[in-house]
């Protein structure tokens, strides 16, 4: 099965020697472990609107364009990174790297409460109609008038 993230998509966010440093005492089992770990809280965030399997298949470059979400790639990329800083130098986290990843938390966040459209397939169903949940809400809090 292929990988969502590969490893030319860190050339543009981060440093050969930067990975280097993280992935000290590391195989590349903890590395696609905090990538797993990254695409789980994303699509923890994106479920029952978007098509999850859709955003994260696997497509093998040779045979066909990237049709990922270059969007996706990086604040997957973004969350993996600040994961494996976490496990590795929790005290020497990067304050960019704690900032983009704040950043794609909140921008997740946005996107799950439908404060922000996000370019992303939608969910569907077996006719192929967009799937649509109905959600009502209110700036108020609820209050309860039993006695």
């Amino acid at each position: 099965m292929a990988r969502f993230i590969r490893d030319n998509d860190y050339d543009a966010l981060i440093r050969n020697e930067i990975t280097g440093i993280l992935l000290e005492n590391y195989n590349h089992d903890k590395m696609y472990k905090a990538e797993q770990m990254a695409i789980s809280q994303i699509k923890n965030y994106l479920k029952g609107k978007y098509d999850i399997e859709q955003i994260f298949t696997g497509h093998d470059p040779l045979l066909d364009p990237d049709p990922r979400s270059h969007y996706i790639v990086m604040i997957t990329i973004d969350c993996t990174l600040y994961h494996l800083y976490t496990s590795t130098a929790p005290d020497r986290i990067p304050e960019h790297r704690a900032q983009r990843y704040g950043d794609a938390l909140e921008w997740l966040k946005d996107v799950s409460r439908g404060d922000v459209a996000a370019d992303l397939p939608l969910l569907t169903d077996d006719d192929g109609e967009v799937s649509t949940s109905i959600r009502i809400k209110s700036k108020y809090t609820p209050s309860n008038h039993k006695y």
